[in-house]
């Protein structure tokens, strides 16, 4: 009898270790499969000059491995992006390559491998992003009008293309929820910022007053803000259309652009040197964070961002050569200088 319980005793523990066991096995976690190649890191936009062949894309790994020219790296046999690379935006698997010559280049957002050309609707495009299945793009049209710009809306099922005509000179673009906001005649006198509801597609501008043309636009919490080259820094209130409040910056700042948001920390540039203030401050310190050497006569500053409390700069030089990349910390440590490719003009993370 006690030989008996000796070796019920001896089972039932046996079966507890063995369960324990498999318990312990399915709480170990296992590494998902990679998405590609480039799935962690972030991306240089090189915009290249007059022919397709001096653009190119730079990717940084997160333990810093660089890799030139990843596009013609994962495609020997696509055709080029087109001339004057602007703008990279992406949906949760693409990428998409937005050419001023007149198209999108779509690429998996993870292993580069192209998908397709999308060249229909598109003229002068500049920036794009994605809501509910179809991509929205910036076209600027005729640089001699101010009144033909319009957006290309791309349905990213099957890549057909349509327009809506906006009417003002188009550049930035952002999205919240289900409307786009563009930011209206970067270069010329135009005040004003239009939303677009993509259920309907009417087009809503809101009037920034007299003098203030914006040239940079951020989201943070789904609040949607605009920076003109004024120095106005603006909250824009999407359910009565209006400019909800405004911070101006001093007087002693000129030329404010580059408009970035991290970690509701505002950043902004002019000229060579770097500001910032928190969302909720109503003044702005004369004092930049940082300032940095650039002999460049038009391309200082050509690329910014922020992104995890590191702040990128991108120098375009004399637009022939190669120009330069940075990496600051937000309190103005250089991190990294690198050589990059011709027109450094944007970063862009996954």
């Amino acid at each position: 009898m006690k030989q008996f319980k000796k070796i019920l005793f001896l089972a039932v523990a046996s079966a507890f270790l063995l369960t324990s066991c498999s318990n312990d096995d399915d709480m170990i976690p296992f590494d998902s499969e990679p998405l590609g190649a480039y799935e962690d890191g972030y991306f240089v936009l090189n915009e290249g000059g007059g022919n397709s062949v001096t653009n190119s894309i730079i990717f940084i790994g997160e333990d810093g491995t660089r890799t030139d020219d990843v596009f013609r790296i994962e495609n020997p046999d696509a055709e080029e992006m087109g001339i004057y690379i602007q703008n990279i935006f992406f949906d949760d698997t693409r990428a998409f390559i937005v050419a001023g010559s007149g198209s999108v280049t779509v690429v998996n957002r993870y292993t580069f491998e192209y998908i397709t050309t999308i060249n229909t609707d598109l003229e002068s495009p500049r920036y794009g992003v994605v809501v509910d299945g179809k991509a929205y793009v910036t076209n600027n049209a005729s640089f001699a009008s101010v009144t033909d710009d319009f957006l290309t809306v791309i349905d990213l099922t099957n890549y057909s293309t349509s327009q809506v005509l906006i009417g003002n000179y188009l550049d930035r673009i952002a999205a919240v929820g289900d409307k786009v906001i563009t930011t209206n005649n970067q270069y010329g006198s135009e005040h004003s910022v239009s939303v677009v509801d993509t259920n309907t597609l009417t087009v809503t501008d809101i009037d920034l007053g007299a003098g203030n043309t914006s040239n940079s636009i951020a989201v943070s919490d789904d609040v949607v803000y605009v920076l003109t080259g004024s120095g106005k820094f603006m909250e824009i209130d999407l359910d009565s259309n209006t400019v909800a409040s405004t911070v101006d910056i001093p007087a002693t700042i000129s030329g404010t652009k580059n408009l970035n948001i991290d970690d509701d920390a505002v950043y902004f540039t002019s000229e060579a040197s770097v500001y910032s203030f928190n969302l909720g401050d109503t003044t702005v310190s004369e004092t930049p964070i940082l300032t940095y050497n650039s002999t460049s006569a038009y391309g200082v500053m050509y690329g910014f961002a922020v992104n995890d409390d590191v702040i990128y700069i991108g120098d375009a030089a004399d637009f022939a050569s190669n120009g330069s990349f940075y990496e600051y910390s937000t309190s103005g440590a250089l991190l990294s200088s690198n050589i990059a490719g011709s027109a450094p003009n944007g970063f862009y993370f996954n």
